[in-house]
């Protein structure tokens, strides 16, 4: 039993910036291999990513184009003129076009919220656009993470409806900016702003912030704009962590703050949301957003319309958030259904293929797919692979996917090597949507593996678990605790460490609970005489026999903050393990 699920690799550290990081900052040498792992390059670096402080934010003047944005929606919400928001249907669009709508509910103006439907309308500005600035009158219509690769639209917009419009994005540009009122996106050509990472609902609620400035004539803005912008923090936080952006820079401080913030949120959907994950006691983590909250508020973009997110993230009150949530919970057992089955289906494909180890890439196509779960379907290939991949539905001769990708692989270089067979795509490093006419799928498969197979090493791209350092149990002391704790968020581009016990053995035997008793818990030792408690998730399965006293493991652990009643406690998960 206990056999290692794949192959381990530690993570490679330049010494002397850990010795320095130890001696200058007085910590131990497993810390400082931990922050130099995490891209802390010197001591000062090193204080500011401990602390996290919001004065760490940059001002939003620094965004090219936010002025201009800032004074045109402050004019709008003093003149109570008509503002549509368009939204995107994932979680980052659902946050930030309810994040603006609630700042000028702030400011005592109603906005009107749309979002296209993915199936019906399709991502970004599009011929729908036009028609719902047309029905709902609209005089000013801000885009929230879509946008950027607007196809002309925004300009057609202003042109037939006179509707200034405003654009808010942080995908890549395609090569052109839209032509229109403003255009704000840390990523344009032209844009000297330091962050490049942020979220779409991070350059919303720098707008927000901007606006916020422009209404109350000054810097320092009034109580209750501040107010509102502490309390956002928390939809800042979810949208943030559920775009899977980089937990680095502003996006790091932002959630550190959001996550607070959504511990003792007064948004009674965000509260609706915490109680039906479970999460209504204590302060949720990044990864609880990203694993219990965020695939709820995906699953209506993906299975319907992402509507339903701005109804429970906008309700007045608590009694209308329950039938909003009813039908988001019954979209995301729908959505788990077929994901689940398509996964299993697309997986036998793969270890059944005979070329599967020669081949630099994964892709899928098949007609009927249901277009919201493809992107679910692609990560689960890449985590079980190694490989990145991608997964197209086919449905009235369309075809539309998504790509999930590795490190060493940027999906932008990808796509762009792949425009010719693609009526369009984008997106960002790891993640990014594609769409082409049904014919040209093996095109692009054929052109996608050409280009990744041209950018790795042969046999490079196999599945393996990078761990961050071997450590003895008595390393693991109140100050590695307290550093830990404050290491976090952890994330995307902000991994939780691994570390490795290389002669570790229970002190007592495992207990098993579960409904089941399928998980496995125990106190857990080695020669050094430290002693901490281990979880394995499924762990009964996993460790058999091996699980009692006197039996030397070699394991791959993850150490995490354990909150209850009040209290925390430093204990291992297991990751992966095999006898010593």
């Amino acid at each position: 039993m206990l056999t290692p699920s794949r192959a381990w690799q530690r993570r490679d550290v330049v010494p002397d910036l850990v010795a320095e990081l130890e001696h200058e900052l007085g910590v131990s040498r497993l810390v400082a291999t931990l922050l130099a792992l995490r891209g802390v390059e010197g001591p000062a670096q090193a204080e500011a990513f401990l602390a996290k402080k919001l004065a760490g934010l940059h001002k939003p003047g620094l965004m090219a184009g936010m002025e201009t944005a800032a004074m045109r929606l402050a004019a709008a919400i003093n003149g109570r003129q008509r503002i549509l928001i368009h939204g995107d249907y994932d979680v980052d669009g659902s946050t930030s076009a309810s994040l603006l709508a609630l700042f000028c509910r702030a400011c005592s103006h109603e906005a009107i919220v749309w979002i296209p439907h993915r199936r019906i309308d399709g991502y970004g500005l599009s011929d729908s656009s036009l028609e719902a600035v047309k029905a709902h009158g609209a005089q000013l219509m801000v885009t929230v993470d879509c946008g950027i690769a607007d196809g002309g639209w925004a300009r057609r917009i202003e042109e037939a409806t006179g509707c200034h419009v405003i654009i808010t994005d942080h995908h890549l540009p395609q090569g052109y900016l839209p032509e229109c009122t403003a255009v704000i996106n840390p990523n344009r050509p032209d844009c000297t702003y330091p962050d490049k990472h942020l979220a779409g609902v991070g350059v919303a609620w720098k707008l927000a912030w901007a606006t916020a400035i422009v209404l109350s004539g000054s810097d320092k803005v009034t109580d209750r704009l501040r107010s509102f912008l502490t309390d956002a923090l928390a939809l800042v936080a979810v949208g943030t962590v559920a775009d899977c952006a980089p937990l680095d820079g502003e996006n790091r401080i932002l959630v550190h703050h959001g996550l607070k913030e959504l511990a003792r949120t007064g948004n009674v959907g965000l509260r609706a949301l915490l109680a039906e994950a479970g999460l209504g006691e204590g302060q949720p983590t990044a990864a609880d957003v990203g694993w219990k909250l965020s695939p709820l508020l995906n699953a209506s973009g993906r299975m319907d319309s992402a509507m339903a997110n701005i109804e429970l993230l906008t309700a007045r009150d608590a009694a209308s958030t329950g039938p909003v949530l009813e039908r988001i919970v019954a979209g995301n057992d729908e959505r788990r259904r077929i994901t689940q089955a398509l996964t299993a289906d697309l997986i036998a494909q793969a270890e059944g293929d005979p070329a599967l180890s020669s081949r630099a890439t994964l892709v899928y196509a098949g007609e009927g797919w249901h277009q919201g779960i493809v992107g679910i379907v692609a990560s689960r290939l890449v985590d079980r692979f190694g490989k990145p991949a991608a997964v197209i539905a086919i449905n009235d001769g369309q075809a539309k996917g998504s790509l999930r990708s590795i490190a060493s692989v940027h999906l932008g270089e990808a796509i762009d090597a792949c425009r010719h067979v693609l009526t369009k795509g984008g997106g960002h490093a790891i993640a990014a949507g594609i769409t082409l006419e049904a014919g040209q799928v093996e095109a692009f498969k054929e052109a996608f593996e050409r280009h990744v197979a041209s950018r790795i090493a042969p046999g490079s791209l196999v599945p393996r678990t990078d761990y961050d350092a071997e450590v003895a149990l008595n390393e693991l002391d109140a100050d590695f605790f307290r550093h830990f704790e404050a290491m976090g968020p952890f994330g995307t581009g902000n991994r939780e460490p691994v570390l490795r016990l290389a002669d570790a053995t229970f002190a007592g035997r495992p207990k098993l609970f579960g409904k089941e008793g399928e998980h496995l818990k125990g106190p857990l030792t080695d020669a050094g005489g430290g002693m901490k408690e281990l979880l394995a998730w499924r762990g009964k399965a996993i460790f058999g026999d091996v699980a009692a006293p006197g039996r030397r493991l070699d394991l791959l652990v993850r150490p995490e903050l354990h909150h209850w009643q009040g209290s925390s406690q430093l204990r291992l998960v297991f990751v992966d393990g095999k006898p010593a």
